[in-house]
């Protein structure tokens, strides 16, 4: 499509991609840019469901926030009160807009009354976030879920201290038996994290529910040691025996070169230039160090560079000693190379032995985070999607479930696919699995319908993950086409919303490849397309903000102490005062 084309042909394009995802007889994968009208499109679709005959109860759209339902369903309603109330020539138009063809009689009936339809359906329309939805599933089957009958939901506060609570009785208990496995793990994470990050590392932790839940299992059957299985699981993972010890890798470190080579290299390197002698002083420490641990640190001084890396030929022995003592110049790079090795395997066991301490901890806090919420008979949002992506993984329960809820469902939209999360996406697969059943499935048509944009993920926010709305897409593909179903993929490229020097702007940003490694379509797929052409714009690249630097006060002078605003808050006082100053200025935005 030309840069250049004339309005009308691009909201006539527009307008024809908007209809393919709309479509009711087809499935439908929408990539739209930010101002491209997902929201109309998704309302749209709903629309010609309801008119081709789908009942509203067997249509459930599923959007990101309560707020995005809200909007969504009040388009809806006020899309279809209007159809009540018009005349037929009225009608007639938004109609046959609507379905791109010339509405037949019934269609006028049907469309005036889909509002009393809408409203009279048990449950109402189905415009809500995932976690509503689970919500609602795993109150009606509790058993079948194992969840308590009538549980309540925390609200993120209340999750905050519960969690809070358990990290503090975790701590308490380490702190009161140093010795035990909780005291020494919590001794072994604070050692390799500072004050500040081992919060941070734990939240990080806390946030692995599955690989959490996955462990405890693994305790339940394996004994009361139940993080040995996930430390033999590190160990393999990083080339480590199963009884290997720090002492032992410090040990076979200290003797990667025999006394007798270290004092024949520290003499005949004695006679060498400058790096040669250096090298020679650093081996004759280490041939008198008393202990195998710093005889270690010596030689790691003298065949590694300070960031831990193996020193140069060039920089390591110079050439008048390799010609003149070759094999003690081989036998110094060869202990080189060999003490790399080992230093690697030795910093690979402390990782593991870190990660492991910091699973135990974890694995014990969510176990009592887990206590407290069962003593309130609640759950919080992310148990809505574990649980209901358990329920709905159990094929014969979940052949009931959707049985019985609201006889089930045959058509299923998601808002903001981006931001969908593996598990959510798994209770979406779930829920369409028998739409794509072949033989088994029902003959009526059945859908499922995503609109989504992987560049404008809140990325990591309640677990995103934007590529995943790519692959879910491609899994959704091919089993439409497997079941000889119609399907589309659809993009959508023009933005009503902003002007087009600020997309250029935007599309020569992302025209390099390496700053677009989270897309799984790259940046040739990015390009955004002005309805606004011809109008001005201007796009403007301000300072990075960074933090403040502020010295420190004294221990003992409180008073002293500086606040610090965070760059956040500085940028928005920036914003705030450039925006004063249009106002004051008069100054006009032209477009």
């Amino acid at each position: 499509m030309s840069e250049v084309a004339p309005r009308q042909e691009l909201l006539a394009q527009t307008e024809a991609a908007q209809a393919r995802a709309s479509s009711p007889d087809a499935s439908a994968w929408v990539s739209a840019n930010a101002g491209a009208g997902k929201t109309h499109v998704l309302k749209l679709r709903v629309l010609r469901l309801m008119l081709a005959g789908t009942p509203p109860e067997r249509i459930l759209c599923l959007t990101y926030t309560k707020a995005a339902a809200a909007e969504m369903a009040q388009r809806v309603f006020d899309e279809l009160s209007e159809w009540a109330t018009l005349g037929d020539e009225r009608l007639s138009e938004l109609i046959a807009q609507l379905l791109q063809r010339r509405p037949e009689p019934e269609d006028l009936v049907a469309a005036r009354m889909l509002f009393a339809r809408a409203i009279e359906t048990p449950g109402g329309l189905k415009v809500q976030t995932i976690h509503a939805f689970c919500e609602r599933l795993l109150q009606r089957f509790p058993l079948e879920a194992g969840v308590p009958p009538g549980f309540s939901i925390l609200d993120d506060e209340t999750a905050f201290t519960l969690r809070r609570e358990a990290i503090d009785q975790v701590l308490s208990l380490a702190n009161a038996d140093p010795e035990g496995d909780l005291g020494q793990a919590l001794a072994l994470c604070v050692a390799k994290a500072a004050e500040e990050r081992f919060d941070l590392l734990l939240g990080m932790a806390l946030g692995e529910r599955s690989w959490l839940r996955a462990v405890a299992q693994w305790q339940a059957s394996t004994g009361p040691e139940g993080c040995e299985p996930v430390e033999a699981y590190y160990r393999r993972l990083f080339g480590l025996t199963a009884n290997q010890t720090s002492d032992d890798l410090t040990n076979e470190m200290s003797e990667v070169l025999s006394s007798a080579v270290l004092a024949r290299a520290a003499e005949a390197l004695t006679s060498g230039g400058k790096l040669d002698q250096k090298l020679a002083a650093q081996l004759a420490i280490a041939n008198r160090a008393s202990t195998a641990a710093a005889k270690a640190v010596e030689l790691g001084e003298a065949l590694l560079t300070k960031s831990g890396t193996p020193r140069s030929d060039r920089q390591f022995v110079s050439k008048a000693v390799r010609e003149a003592e070759p094999g003690l110049a081989d036998a110094l790079c060869n202990a080189r190379d060999a003490f790399y090795k080992l230093k690697q395997q030795q910093v690979a066991l402390e990782l593991v032995l870190a990660t492991t301490a910091l699973v135990r901890l974890a694995e014990q806090v969510m176990q009592f985070y887990f206590e407290a919420k069962s003593r309130r008979a609640a759950l919080d949002f992310e148990d809505l999607i574990d649980r209901t992506s358990a329920l709905l993984g159990d094929a014969n329960a979940a052949e009931w479930v959707l049985y019985k809820l609201d006889g089930g469902l045959d058509h299923i939209l998601v808002d903001e696919a981006q931001d969908t999360s593996p598990a959510q996406w798994r209770v979406i697969q779930s829920l369409a699995d028998e739409f794509f059943a072949g033989e088994g499935a029902s003959e009526t048509p059945r859908s499922v319908f995503a609109v989504g944009d992987e560049k404008q993920s809140i990325y990591s926010f309640q677990g995103a993950a934007p590529r995943m709305f790519d692959q879910a897409g491609q899994a959704f593909q091919a089993a439409a086409r497997h079941a000889q179903q119609e399907w589309h993929r659809v993009p959508l490229t023009l933005s009503f919303r902003t002007v087009e020097p600020l997309l250029q702007a935007v599309d020569a940003i992302f025209a390099d490849e390496g700053r677009v490694p989270g897309l799984t379509s790259g940046s040739a797929q990015i390009r955004h397309v002005a309805l606004r052409t011809g109008e001005a714009g201007l796009f403007e690249v301000w300072p990075t903000v960074k933090p403040e630097e502020v010295e420190p006060s004294a221990a003992f002078d409180p008073l002293g102490e500086q606040s610090v605003r965070s760059p956040v808050k500085r940028l928005a006082e920036k914003i705030a005062e450039r925006i004063e100053n249009f106002l004051q200025n008069g100054e006009q935005l032209i477009s």
